[in-house]
């Protein structure tokens, strides 16, 4: 991939740091977000070390605020090429039915699915700039309906199928702008916990691959990190 202009959401730590990490070495100028770019301190040795490159900002999703001061200081005829959806929370985990706490349901909605909306409202001008732009929304097979045989995780697995549904109707109405959404596989980070098989630069290296080589073709479409096509 010849060098862009990223713009990823979530990027403190988990799979945001490492696709901040590998996209870097690509000689490409990226926009971050985080809730807390003070405390984020891996994030913070990379802006010392790429400091033409890297531009961080504070961000709480749930808000326009935040978005709209990023934008105000832009150059109105900057391109965006590729934005990188990353940012989504999991708080219902291990939790059943009885105990679900409706309110985790409409915050995991908020930040999973509205999240990137917002995000997607706001650059579409800087995307309509570039000359191939493209959307990455990092989802889960846990938001596949066909996929779902174990049940529970509702509020995680509802709001990534919504995400999903999003991409797949702006991918109809901006057929010009290449969107998918992409599964990184169960993951070693945080969320995923230790015993997740797969580590965070393998996950992140196979879904850069596919973001480099996704065609027209491939536009509303759901992939994981190795490039398969997932059942919704």
């Amino acid at each position: 991939m010849t060098s862009k202009n990223f713009f990823i959401t979530g990027a403190s730590r988990g799979l945001g740091l490492e696709f901040v990490n590998q996209l870097l070495k690509k000689q490409n100028k990226i926009w971050v977000t985080t809730q807390n770019p003070g405390k984020a301190e891996k994030l913070l040795a990379l802006k010392q070390k790429f400091p033409e490159q890297l531009s961080i900002f504070k961000m709480d999703l749930k808000t326009d605020d935040d978005l709209n001061s990023i934008v105000k200081e832009w150059n109105k005829e900057m391109p965006i090429d590729v934005l990188i959806n990353n940012s989504g929370v999991y708080l219902d985990n291990h939790k059943n039915f009885e105990e679900l706490d409706l309110d985790l349901v409409t915050e995991n909605f908020i930040v999973n699915s509205v999240g990137p909306m917002r995000v997607t409202k706001a650059l579409l001008p800087f995307l309509s700039r570039s000359k191939n732009p493209i959307i990455a929304h990092v989802s889960s097979l846990m938001g596949s309906i066909e996929d779902n045989t174990s049940g529970g995780s509702y509020a995680y697995r509802m709001s990534k199928a919504a995400l999903n549904m999003f991409n797949k109707s702006f991918s109809a109405d901006y057929p010009k702008i290449r969107s998918i959404v992409l599964h990184p596989g169960w993951v070693k980070t945080e969320m995923g916990g230790s015993q997740a098989p797969v580590l965070p630069e393998e996950s992140i290296r196979g879904m850069i691959s596919v973001i480099e080589k996704i065609g027209q073709k491939d536009t509303g479409k759901f992939f994981d990190y190795e490039g398969d096509e997932l059942h919704w």
